[in-house]
C-alpha cells in the first residue's frame, strides 16, 4: 500500500493509500494491535479522508533506546508454537536491550528459578539492564529500600489505590515505576511490610516477565526488587548486560504525565555537563522541548535540592525572577525568636506552644542548621520538626516525613496554611514564618499528622495557582512550566495539574526528568 508520514509539532500522522478498504481495515487492526502503548503517546484515531496530502515528513534515523518488550515480541515469546517460546533474547527494531545470546526456549530455567523463589530464597538475577536481588514480600525486605513488580495491572489495583491514569501509565511500554500507598488488603497478606508508599511496576525486560510468568502459576504474583546487596541463596547470570540503566519513575494525575527520575528508555544520553543555574536550565529546557521561544512563559522552579522561585520569560525582555522561595535561618531557636520578634500575637502563640509541648520546646529549640540554601522543601523540613515529625536537624529527612504523611492522607480537604509574600528591597519573597505559624496554631489545635501534612501541601499548590492567576493578568503570560522533584509528590502534582490547567497552558518536561538531565538540556538553549 501507498503510504506517507507527516508531522505537525508533536502529531504524527501516517497517511495510507489502498482501492481496496477491507485492506485498509486489515491494516488498521494490525497497526492498532502491534503500535505499543506509550507513556509519551497521548491518543491516537483513524478517520477517511478524501485525498494524500503534499509534502512529507522523514524520521530521523536514530538509535533504538533501551526499551521492553513490544507487544508483538511478547506475544511470539509467549506462543508455544513459536520459535522464539521462552527465547529470552528475542527483540525487534522496536524493543530490547541489544544484549544477544542463544536462540532457544529458557523455559526449565525459570521453572526452577521460580520454584527457588516460592521456597523463600532470594535470587540475584541479572536483568537486561542490571543486577538485582528477588525474592517474595517477606520480613526479609525490612531495613532494605525495596520496590515491586506485579506479574499484572489486576494485582496492583487489587493492593493499591492506584487511580486508573496511573494503572493505565504501568501498562505502557516504558513499564514505569509508580509511587503508590498500599491498602488494607495489602497488609492483611503481607504482615511483615510496613511501608505504606512503595513503587510499583510491571516486569520490564524479558528476564522479569518470564520469572513472574512462572511464580503466577505458582499463586505468586508480587515480588520484591532492590539493588541493596542481600544474603542471596541462588545466582541467575543468563543475561549479561551491556549497560547499568535506572528504569523511569513517573508521577500521575488526569491530564499529565510527569519524569521523576530514571533513564531507561529516554533519549539524550549524550548532555554536556555545563556549570549551569539549576533553576534556569530546568525551566529552559521545558521551553525547548514544547517550542515556547516565541511565547510569554511563566516558570515554577520547586526542586528539593536547587534554588526554587518563581520566573517569567518573554522574547521581548528576557528572564526575570518574579517570586524567590529562598529564606535563611541558623537554627529553630533563630526561626521561634524571629516569630515572636514580628508581633504580640506571635509572641503569644510561641508562649503557647512552648507551654503546651515544654520538653518537645526544649528539645528543638537546640536544633542547629547546616545549610547552604533554603527552599520550600527545606521549609517543610523545618515545619516537621517544629510539629513533632522528625527530632533530628536533616531539614530532608525531615521534609520526608512530612510529604509521606501528607501522601498517606485519603481525605479531601487539609486546614489552611498561610503562604505569603513579602518584599526586600525591589525583590519579593516567600515569607516562612507565616507559613510556620499557621501550621503551628493547628497543631496546638490538634489537628493530625496526616490531616496537617497534607494542609501543608495543598495550601502551597493553592497559593501557587493564585500567584500564576496574577501573572497572568498582569504580564498576560502564554504558558505555564513547572519543574523540580516536588512534583514527586502524588497529592502536589495532581492538585497542580488539575488546578493550573482550569486558568493556564501548563506544561512539564516530555522526555526528560524533571530534575537532573533536564538541566543539562535547558542549559545548551543558553550558549
Amino acid at each position: 500500500m501507498k503510504s506517507k508520514i507527516l508531522r505537525d509539532g508533536d502529531e504524527l500522522f501516517l497517511y495510507v493509500e489502498s482501492d481496496d478498504s477491507d485492506e485498509l481495515e486489515r491494516f488498521a487492526d494490525k497497526l492498532s494491535l502491534e503500535l505499543p502503548h506509550s507513556i509519551f503517546l497521548h491518543e491516537t484515531n483513524v478517520k477517511v479522508v478524501d485525498e494524500m496530502p503534499e509534502g512529507s515528513f522523514v524520521l530521523a534515523q536514530e538509535s533504538k533506546p533501551a526499551m521492553p518488550f513490544c507487544p508483538k515480541c511478547l506475544g511470539e515469546v509467549m506462543d508455544e508454537s513459536n520459535e522464539n517460546y521462552y527465547n529470552v533474547f528475542h527483540e525487534c527494531e522496536v524493543c530490547g536491550y541489544d544484549v544477544h545470546g542463544e536462540k532457544k526456549s529458557y523455559k526449565d530455567d525459570f521453572v526452577n528459578l521460580a520454584k527457588s523463589i516460592s521456597d523463600g530464597l532470594v535470587v540475584e538475577v541479572n536483568t537486561f539492564y542490571g543486577k538485582y536481588f528477588v525474592g517474595m514480600l517477606s520480613e526479609k525486605c525490612k531495613g532494605v529500600d525495596f520496590d515491586i513488580i506485579s506479574y499484572a495491572l489486576g494485582t496492583v489495583a487489587h493492593y493499591t489505590n492506584a487511580t486508573n491514569s496511573e494503572i493505565a501509565a504501568m501498562g505502557a511500554i516504558e513499564k514505569p515505576f509508580v509511587k503508590l500507598k498500599t491498602n488494607i488488603k495489602f497488609k492483611m497478606d503481607f504482615e511483615d511490610i510496613t511501608n505504606e508508599l512503595i513503587r510499583f511496576k510491571l516486569p520490564d525486560d524479558l528476564v522479569l516477565h518470564l520469572l513472574l510468568s512462572e511464580l503466577n502459576k505458582l499463586g505468586i504474583n508480587l515480588i520484591f526488587i532492590t539493588k541493596e546487596k542481600l544474603p542471596f541463596d541462588v545466582k541467575f547470570d543468563l543475561v549479561e548486560y551491556k549497560k547499568e540503566l535506572e528504569p523511569i519513575e513517573v508521577v500521575v494525575g488526569d491530564n499529565h504525565i510527569a519524569i521523576v527520575k530514571g533513564e531507561k528508555g529516554l533519549p539524550y544520553n549524550n548532555l554536556e555537563n555545563k556549570t549551569l543555574i539549576p533553576h534556569i536550565g530546568a525551566f529552559f529546557s521545558v521551553i525547548k522541548e514544547h517550542s515556547l521561544l516565541e511565547k510569554t512563559v511563566v516558570g515554577v522552579n520547586i526542586s528539593k535540592e536547587y534554588h526554587n522561585d518563581m520566573l517569567v520569560y518573554s522574547k521581548k525582555f528576557g528572564t526575570i525572577e518574579y517570586l524567590s522561595f529562598a529564606f535563611n535561618f541558623s537554627s529553630i531557636k533563630d526561626v521561634l525568636d524571629s516569630i515572636i520578634s514580628t508581633n504580640e500575637t506571635g509572641e503569644k502563640l510561641v508562649e503557647n506552644f512552648k507551654n503546651k509541648f515544654p520538653e518537645h520546646f526544649e528539645t528543638i529549640s537546640a536544633i542547629v542548621f547546616d545549610e547552604k540554601e533554603f527552599n520550600v522543601y527545606k521549609l517543610w523540613g523545618i515545619v516537621s520538626i517544629i510539629l513533632g515529625y522528625f527530632k533530628e536537624k536533616n531539614l530532608a529527612k525531615s521534609a520526608k516525613i512530612l510529604e509521606e504523611s501528607a501522601s498517606s492522607f485519603l481525605g479531601t480537604k487539609g486546614p489552611r496554611i498561610d503562604y505569603k509574600l513579602k518584599s526586600i528591597g525591589n525583590k519579593v519573597y516567600l515569607d516562612p514564618l507565616m507559613t510556620i505559624r499557621t501550621a503551628m496554631s493547628f497543631k496546638l489545635a490538634q489537628v493530625d499528622q496526616l490531616t496537617l501534612s497534607y494542609g501543608v501541601i495543598e495550601s502551597f499548590v493553592e497559593f501557587i495557582s493564585t500567584q500564576l492567576d496574577e501573572i497572568k493578568e498582569e504580564m498576560k503570560s502564554d504558558a505555564v512550566v513547572v519543574t523540580g522533584s516536588l512534583l514527586q509528590n502524588r497529592h502536589l502534582f495532581s492538585k497542580l495539574s488539575k488546578e493550573v490547567s482550569v486558568n493556564h497552558k501548563l506544561y512539564f518536561n516530555k522526555e526528560l526528568p524533571v530534575d537532573g538531565k533536564n538541566i543539562l538540556y535547558g542549559g545548551n538553549e543558553l550558549f
